[in-house]
């Protein structure tokens, strides 16, 4: 067997084996494991409408995680994905409610997508030259940056952004998008948008790139050797910068979609629920995946309909989220140590050890 299908079984397998020992948590609820996982499950994949709502979940989170995808290749960690998504809904809200009513939806759209698209890639820039120019750790810049584009986002719901009817309920939030300038629904009856495409058409650029460009060459190239990579001439610089660019952007392009596709305002992160750390779940969905686009795709529905089916199961039988929260940290555990431990390789080598 191939060694990458053999890692594949390996990562199916220990799902399995996650799902199962996850569940024993439900017992501290005098819920049955089994009836648990299996409402899941079927909850977020069982049905058509179980099937939609997870597939809403997935837009964003398939979007992210293409998006974290392209520096990582170059082993460059973008952090900071939360705070560029939150960035891009800013930017994308703002100049949405700017444009509504005063041009034809595709122009709304296609000007909030950039402008999304632009949030993102600036918020990247500024921990991405402080690693090139001063050396300094991208993970710490980048996960700092979430907390000011968190902090901002609060300032400008409170203030600045606020809708006159956030002081009548007493929660800040934003004026909300005509209903009008929403993205098209892609499935009759749902709230799946034609954002679910551009995540789709993101990950198959991001395999034609990676494969069948220079720069995609370059971004492989760098993260197997930054002294091969030297050698061959390639600027690392600039290709670490253009990914981060892109990489930011492509972020700030999935808080447009949640934007335009399914809050229609800007919420504080407190009633976002999972929306709030889509940027965080992205980057082991990413990991799970190898980088590779099209397992992308299957990861981040997996983990979707999980997440979809965790709400469910809070639902039925009033398990507490963060129960909920911890089942999927432990099945993220176990995808990660599929990823990251070769059990062929270990059994071998203790083989040889006792021989």
């Amino acid at each position: 067997m191939p060694a990458r299908y053999g890692r594949t079984l390996q990562v199916a397998v220990l799902i399995v084996l996650s799902l199962p020992i996850s569940s024993l948590t439900l017992l501290l609820f005098g819920v049955s494991p089994y009836a648990g996982i299996v409402s899941l499950l079927e909850n977020g994949f069982g049905s058509y409408q179980g099937l939609a709502a997870t597939l809403t979940i997935v837009t964003p989170l398939l979007i992210l995680a293409v998006g974290m995808s392209v520096p990582f290749t170059a082993k460059t960690w973008n952090i900071g994905g939360q705070g560029q998504y939150v960035i891009g809904s800013i930017l994308s809200t703002w100049i949405g409610l700017k444009l509504a009513g005063s041009f034809n939806v595709s122009v709304v759209l296609l000007v909030a997508l950039i402008f999304g698209f632009i949030g993102g890639a600036l918020w990247a820039i500024p921990p991405t030259v402080m690693k090139l120019r001063f050396g300094t750790s991208e993970i710490i810049t980048t996960f700092m940056m979430n907390f000011i584009a968190i902090y901002l986002l609060t300032y400008l719901i409170s203030g600045p952004l606020q809708s006159p009817l956030a002081k009548v309920y007493n929660i800040p939030t934003s004026a909300t998008i005509p209903a009008a300038d929403f993205l098209p629904k892609l499935l009759p009856g749902t709230d799946v948008t034609v954002g679910l495409l551009v995540g789709l058409v993101l990950a198959g650029l991001f395999y034609v790139v990676l494969n069948y460009s220079t720069f995609g060459y370059e971004l492989k190239l760098i993260g197997d050797s930054q002294d091969a990579a030297r050698y061959a001439g390639v600027s690392i610089r600039r290709t670490v910068l253009i990914a981060m660019i892109i990489s930011g952007g492509i972020s700030g392009i999935a808080g447009m979609v949640q934007i335009f596709g399914s809050s229609g305002a800007l919420l504080p992160q407190s009633l976002s629920d999972i929306t709030a750390s889509f940027g965080y779940v992205s980057i082991p969905v990413a990991l799970i995946a190898s980088l590779n686009p099209i397992a992308i795709v299957v990861s981040s529905v997996f983990f979707g309909g999980i997440l979809h089916g965790g709400y469910a199961l809070e639902q039925t039988y009033g398990v507490p989220i963060d129960v909920i929260t911890t089942i999927f940290g432990i099945v993220m555990i176990f995808s990660l140590i599929g990823v990251t431990v070769d059990f062929a390789k270990v059994f071998r080598r203790q083989k040889v050890v006792r021989s």
